[in-house]
């Protein structure tokens, strides 16, 4: 894939749930990560983001964040974030920028169709490189527009 809004971190050496939120943060506006990372836990606050066995979906809409984008963060060894969310291996994290496109919210609609695939998520973790991840995560959307 050949654009700017899916980005792939293999291997991320990231292991608490702090680190993880500050690195999204940091993704998404590094002026304004100690704001973007308290509008993240206090999104975990109101309820767990694991979609799936070692997959959470942390997502945030804010004007803080400066570009709309999906972000894919494999990591290197599995973290329990709490008792509820145990053994993470992959975040999948969408930054909404407050005020988007209609053209931009639909490209997330099309992605998140993707995510009750439980097949494709496995993939995503167990998926060799980034190229081949890219490839899963193509082949995917491609079947969504069908």
């Amino acid at each position: 894939m050949n654009d700017d809004f899916y980005h792939v971190f293999l291997a991320s050496e990231l292991a608490s749930k702090q680190e993880i939120h500050r690195f999204i943060a940091r993704f998404a506006n590094q002026q304004a990560v100690d704001e973007l990372t308290v509008l993240l836990a206090d999104r975990e606050a109101v309820g767990n983001t694991m979609i799936a066995e070692h997959v959470i979906l942390p997502h945030l809409e804010s004007p803080k964040i400066k570009q709309s984008q999906v972000l894919f963060i494999r990591l290197k060894e599995p973290v329990d974030l709490d008792q509820a969310t145990p053994a993470v291996q992959l975040v999948i994290t969408i930054l909404l920028k407050s005020g988007e496109t209609q053209a931009i919210k639909q490209r997330i609609t099309q992605f998140t169709r993707c995510l009750a695939d439980e097949e494709f998520l496995a993939q995503l973790l167990t998926s060799k490189n980034e190229a081949a991840f890219y490839q899963l995560l193509e082949t995917e959307l491609d079947k969504t527009k069908k």
